[in-house]
């Protein structure tokens, strides 16, 4: 049986984030990387910001087929079904199996389904992964009118998208506000102001929606709304089936320690799929690509112990920058700005900055990045970040 000095699982950020640091460490090991998609792996949090223009096949690649050469990299398109984690052996759904001395699991999450009363899992999309997009982009050939049933980040960005493909959309969130994992009511108000001068119909607090009353009807909260496509945004679960079945720890996520070691014995997963010890699943690209980062020292036995830092969100709709860090306690100290169409409000603890919101200072975002993970000063981010 062939055997892999490491095998990563997974095609995104976390996966070559952790196949990055292997080879820094070790120039010569054998490295397979698994996806089971049918392109090279690409940047996903790119997709469906490109409904209104499209891409190409592997325009969002993370890597050239040149890279993979250059740094000796394996990559499988197929699915892993079983781990034996006795034996350190992996088996696929189109071959046979392989052996590793060192795994990592970054399979990352799947979108939630969406239930809805007389409207079939086939008749929704979803923007996860490049060829439900795809089939969105399709879509807009005949397709009119799009309810977009969340309004989180992908949920916004897809409403922005499909009005700029000229559409009429209706987006629906059972919550009270949008983007509100991220956002204050501040600046969710902000938003939804655009939003709706964009065109689109904002429903918020909606708890009952029914497809049963024929073809391109929806009912929502009593009232009736002719809709030609339903696109589901509605959120994410971690991919633990494959974890669960091979007898390792699973909670929500796959449970690691501050080493990213699973429960298994040479085994670590990293990214959207990990449950951290706080019980913290991250779901943020950036916090996926530092954990993939210490996923892979630890498999090269370089400790490296991970500390969850306040990665931000980030995202550009309808014009507009968006910057999110959320306070974690309401005893923070609280300074807002404004200077122009700039829009910005910190929290500071004892002094040091411990969250930010902000509206249109998009040029700076790596500034801001790095001011949270220093713990800026006031009088630092008066000099040095100055509105």
């Amino acid at each position: 049986m062939i055997l892999k000095d490491f095998i990563i699982v997974g095609g995104g950020i976390a996966g070559l984030s952790a196949i990055k640091a292997i080879r820094e460490q070790n120039q010569s090991a054998s490295i397979l990387w698994i996806s089971d998609e049918d392109r090279l792996p690409y940047k996903r949090t790119k997709i469906n910001k490109h409904i209104a223009v499209g891409f190409s096949r592997d325009e969002f690649a993370l890597v050239e087929h040149d890279w993979l050469l250059t740094h000796h990299v394996e990559l499988l398109f197929d699915r892993v079904i079983g781990i034996e984690t006795a034996k350190h052996e992996l088996s696929f759904k189109h071959r046979g199996n392989l052996q590793y001395h060192k795994l990592i699991v970054a399979i990352g999450n799947k979108p939630r389904p969406l239930s809805i009363n007389g409207l079939s899992q086939d008749m929704v999309f979803n923007v996860h992964n490049a060829r439900q997009v795809e089939n969105i982009i399709r879509s807009t050939s005949s397709s009119r009118t799009y309810m977009v049933v969340g309004a989180g980040v992908e949920g916004v960005e897809t409403a922005d998208q499909l009005v700029q493909k000229g559409k009429k959309v209706i987006l629906v969130d059972r919550n009270s506000m949008v983007l509100q994992r991220f956002f204050t009511p501040k600046y969710a108000a902000l938003l939804q102001d655009t939003i709706q001068k964009a065109g689109i119909q904002l429903l918020l607090d909606v708890h009952d929606i029914d497809g049963s009353l024929g073809e391109s009807v929806i009912q929502m909260n009593g009232q009736q709304y002719d809709v030609d496509t339903v696109i589901s945004t509605i959120g994410y679960t971690p991919n633990i089936e494959l974890a669960a079945a091979s007898n390792i720890q699973c909670n929500v996520g796959i449970r690691v320690d501050e080493y990213m070691q699973t429960s298994a014995e040479d085994v670590f997963a990293a990214g959207d799929v990990a449950e951290h010890p706080s019980g913290e699943i991250t779901c943020l690209w950036h916090a996926a690509e530092y954990q993939g980062r210490v996923a892979g020292m630890n498999a090269c036995g370089i400790k490296t112990k991970l500390e969850l830092k306040p990665f931000r969100m980030k995202t550009e709709v309808f014009g507009d920058y968006y910057l999110a860090v959320l306070p974690s306690k309401s005893s923070l100290e609280w300074v807002e700005e404004e200077k122009d169409d700039i829009v910005r409000d910190m929290y500071f603890d004892q002094g040091k900055l411990e969250a930010v919101l902000m509206k249109n200072d998009g040029s700076r975002s790596k500034i801001y990045q790095t001011a949270l993970m220093e713990k800026w000063t006031r009088e630092r981010i008066n000099r040095e970040l100055p509105l």
